[in-house]
């Protein structure tokens, strides 16, 4: 009977965690084992050959262990709610040991399920006149005689269990309720019993086995429902105490184990609005939203994004999480890993978010990184501080703004940053005034700031083409404006930085016009980058661009920048011998800017186009036309440039040979007085220089000499 025995425990001990499919393989197994030992065909047979006439100690070995298999697969069926299946159980162990106290036990658990108040009381009191009564049998009772009205009887049986042993947590919860203790202490010890619950927190942990219930739930049977009934504790304690509470992750996780997961999450996002600077309890809240199933629209995704994001920069939460590691590990963390683990977070995030954002207002991937980019610049200045200074800073991205409900007050807080910001910054390098915005990153500018920080100007645009809520793209048409209506009651959602605001929608309007100015600017720049450069896309771009900023009363500001993009990208090109694509890039730059942002285009441009004709015309078999052109201009936008000037006499009186040579006495003539010309205007401008001054005296001869030479074409 040895392997009967070990079969039972087992069962026994599968039901202790909740498994009851294992148990009720085990005690069969047991019931087998027991009728092969008797040379019984059947289960059903044990009790009989148990029960026979002849009794031996064999025979009561075998009506024990048939008596404990026959009572388990009971509960097995009990906890399924096979009430008269497991009643039918009870009853074959009961006639195998009629003066056990387990059977009788299990018999009232059985029919207080069935609801027989009468029935269950008078099994359990069987149970307790029993020479070893069950241990669980007065506390049962106590449930049974609750259940049915009797408060003085069941508080009875409760203070007489509690001298024999403690009570666990569900009985002292029902004790201080049967006693008339505040709704609050009895609240308490419901959350407690709810934490000890088994598999409340998917912990295997072995507690009493119940099957009475208690006075509210009327069931508490251990087994894989013990997790709704943790679940069910809470509501009880949250309805007698609805304000928040310590503990709320572990309730949270209690909840979700019971299946109750929309509970867990309301939960949380109660305790969240009560302490948003909580860590634990927003920890809590992402990891269930992340693990969450897919639901239609968006709002759960957006609530994950803004969740997470409030972690990704709370220094108190990555403090924690390195005190856990060390104290995991036994050694101490070092914390400069936070930012590569803080880095693997966000990447491991990005790769759960799914990229279809057709159901959407904005793909939760770039969702998360508009919001973590916020966070890290909230947290910069050190967060927003708590509402009336009675908590923590808030570190997050506007959508937890929006959720919290302090749209105005970060709107205040983001301008009052950003003019402290702006100032600084002016005053500090009045040229390069450009800072962090609190405002634009706290807004649906954020899409398209983040996108410009990406090189992904086009995207940037894009983005900008729309920042109307749904409800005003609706009813808008396309030729409405791209922000949101006056009236429209989602623009402080939407744009937390700007609530609060007098003059919101027309601030975010200007500010969306500068973000597409600084998008042509920079798209302009691209196409210089190219390897095959449009330069009438570079045009198109730079002059909107510009009409943009006569709008924003930053032409001259654009200018500059337009200037700087264009002689940087010519200089590049320049050092790589790229001549042409230099020249047309100043030449391209030169058609859209105004005369009086020229001058330092020009410069450069005189420079590259003497490079350019000088190079040219050290090459014997090239024309000397093209490089003649060159040198002209080079000179026309800077005459003192010396080697210019002497570079074009030398081509002038080249170009005049080659023509002469060509048969145009006539071009030669008047090549050679143009040289004579601009060698005569050169040295008034640089006196004495023999270079200038030889070549004159060369070209005046070479002039006198062709025309006293007799032209055909004049004969």
């Amino acid at each position: 009977m040895t392997q009967a025995g070990q079969a039972c425990a087992d069962g026994e001990s599968a039901l202790s965690r909740g498994d009851t499919t294992a148990a009720e393989h085990h005690f069969r197994h047991a019931l087998a084992l027991i009728g092969a030992q008797t040379g019984d065909s059947t289960t059903e047979d044990v009790a009989a050959t148990a029960a026979g006439d002849t009794v031996t100690d064999d025979a009561t070995g075998c009506a024990r262990l048939a008596a404990r298999a026959l009572t388990g697969t009971g509960r097995v069926l009990l906890a399924r709610a096979e009430i008269a299946a497991a009643e039918a159980k009870f009853e074959r162990a009961r006639a195998l040991r009629p003066a056990a106290a387990g059977p009788l036990h299990w018999l009232g658990c059985a029919a207080a399920h069935r609801g027989d108040l009468a029935a269950a009381e008078r099994h359990l009191t069987a149970s307790l006149a029993c020479a070893v009564p069950h241990s669980r049998s007065l506390v049962q009772r106590a449930y049974v005689r609750a259940r049915a009205g009797d408060v003085a009887a069941a508080l009875s049986d409760l203070r007489t269990a509690a001298l024999a042993a403690p009570l666990d947590d569900e009985a002292r919860w029902v004790e201080a309720a049967l006693s008339g203790r505040s709704a609050r202490e009895v609240a308490l010890r419901l959350r407690r019993a709810a934490l000890t619950a088994p598999g409340a927190l998917g912990e295997g942990t072995k507690t009493h086995d119940e099957g009475a219930g208690t006075p509210d739930a009327g069931t508490g049977t251990h087994d894989g429902r013990n997790g709704l009934r943790a679940g069910e504790l809470i509501d009880a304690a949250r309805g007698l105490d609805p304000t928040p509470w310590s503990f709320v992750p572990l309730h949270a996780v209690a909840l979700v184990r019971s299946g109750r997961r929309a509970a867990a999450l309301a939960l949380l996002d109660d305790a969240v609005r009560h302490d948003p600077a909580d860590h634990r309890v927003t920890h809590t809240l992402a990891v269930a939203l992340l693990n969450s199933p897919p639901k239609e629209g968006s709002s759960l995704w957006e609530r994950c994004v803004a969740a997470w994001a409030a972690l990704l920069h709370d220094a108190g939460f990555w403090e924690h999480a390195l005190t856990t590691a060390a104290r995991r590990y036994g050694v101490p963390v070092d914390p400069s890993l936070m930012p590569a683990l803080r880095a693997g977070v966000r990447e491991v995030l990005e790769r759960r978010m799914p990229d279809d954002g057709a159901t959407a207002r904005v793909a939760p991937g770039p969702l998360l990184q508009r919001e973590a980019d916020a966070a890290k610049l909230l947290a910069a200045v050190g967060g927003l501080p708590s509402a009336g200074g009675g908590g923590g800073p808030l570190f997050c991205g506007p959508l937890r703004i929006a959720e919290l409900g302090r749209s105005a007050e970060f709107g205040a807080f983001a301008a009052a940053r950003d003019a402290a910001s702006a100032a600084s910054a002016a005053s500090a390098a009045p040229a390069a005034s450009s800072y962090p915005s609190l405002t634009y990153a706290f807004s649906e500018l954020g899409f398209a700031q983040l996108l410009l920080g990406q090189d992904k100007a086009a995207d940037a645009l894009a983005a900008l083409s729309e920042l109307r809520c749904p409800g005003c793209r609706a009813g808008g048409g396309p030729g409405a404006a791209a922000v949101c209506e006056p009236g429209c009651a989602r623009f402080d959602e939407l744009n937390p930085g700007y609530a609060g605001l007098p003059d919101k929608h027309r601030r975010l309007s200007l500010d969306a016009r500068g973000l597409a100015l600084e998008a042509r600017l920079s798209m302009g720049r691209a196409e210089l980058a190219a390897v095959r450069p449009d330069f009438g896309a570079a045009a198109a771009y730079w002059r909107r661009a510009l009409v943009h900023s006569r709008e924003l009363d930053r032409y001259r500001e654009t200018q500059t920048a337009v200037v700087d993009m264009a002689l940087g990208a010519a200089r590049a090109a320049h050092r790589e011998g790229r001549l042409s694509l230099a020249v047309d890039t100043l030449d391209m730059t030169r058609s859209v800017i105004g005369a009086n942002a020229r001058a330092r285009l020009e410069g450069q441009l005189a420079r590259v186009l003497a490079d350019r004709g000088i190079s040219v015309a050290n090459d014997e078999e090239a024309l000397l036309d093209q490089p003649a052109a060159d040198l002209r201009r080079s000179v026309a936008f800077n005459p003192h440039l010396l080697r210019a000037q002497v570079s074009l006499g030398a081509v002038l009186r080249g170009l005049a040979g080659a023509r002469w040579s060509s048969g145009s006495l006539s071009g030669a003539r008047v090549t050679l007085r143009e040289a004579v010309d601009r060698l005569t205007a050169a040295l008034a401008l640089f006196p004495d220089d023999p270079d200038l001054e030889e070549q004159r005296e060369a070209a005046v001869a070479d002039l006198d000499h062709v025309m006293w030479q007799p032209d055909e074409s004049e004969q």
